[in-house]
């Protein structure tokens, strides 16, 4: 079996964009996933697979979670070790104070090569960085008053999803268990 994430973008922010978790949750089941538990309702799931997910296997996944609740929505699907490993990397935690305030922006495949980032003067006192699978922001400000330019998010893609570090950190912990046991 191997443990997956699941981050799906955009619901439950609007009531266009409504989908209860018990929805989400069936939708997994329904795909043939096991132990599957949600967190918050932001889109976010945890579960077991008995086999290797493909980028084909998440566009069905999608489609039926489209199917099933009305909402189109992209997900990034994470594998557990490496979600554990995208988190862990985080390089502006010793920044931060407020681990609300620090968001990961998990991505669906490996970051660019090609990535732009804004100039690190213009930003301050918020700080960006770009790891392996994910872009890092500290934003003590809240996101809501960042400064960061929608340009830069979006050479992401629209699957691009964040999570604030509390967030990741609960996954993390439904994550281990998992991996250690």
């Amino acid at each position: 079996m191997t443990t997956y994430v699941a981050l799906v973008r955009g619901i439950n922010v609007g009531t266009s964009t409504l989908v209860a978790m018990p929805d989400f949750q069936r939708v997994l089941e329904e795909s043939g996933f096991t132990d599957v538990k949600t967190h918050l309702r932001s889109g976010n799931a945890v579960f077991e697979s008995d086999a290797k997910l493909s980028p084909r296997d998440i566009a069905a996944l999608e489609s039926r979670f489209s199917d099933t609740t009305g909402v189109s929505a992209p997900f990034v699907v994470i594998e557990g070790r490496e979600f554990v490993n995208v988190v862990e990397e985080n390089p502006l935690v010793g920044e931060s104070d407020n681990l609300s305030r620090l968001v990961i922006a998990f991505l669906p495949g490996p970051a660019s090569s090609g990535v732009t980032v804004p100039d690190a003067t213009a930003l301050l006192p918020e700080i960006v960085r770009v790891g392996s699978r994910a872009v890092y922001a500290w934003c003590p400000h809240g996101v809501s008053k960042s400064a960061i330019p929608a340009a830069f998010w979006k050479q992401f893609g629209p699957a691009a999803t964040v999570r604030n570090a509390n967030t990741a950190n609960k996954l993390v912990s439904l994550v281990l268990p998992r991996l250690e046991g």
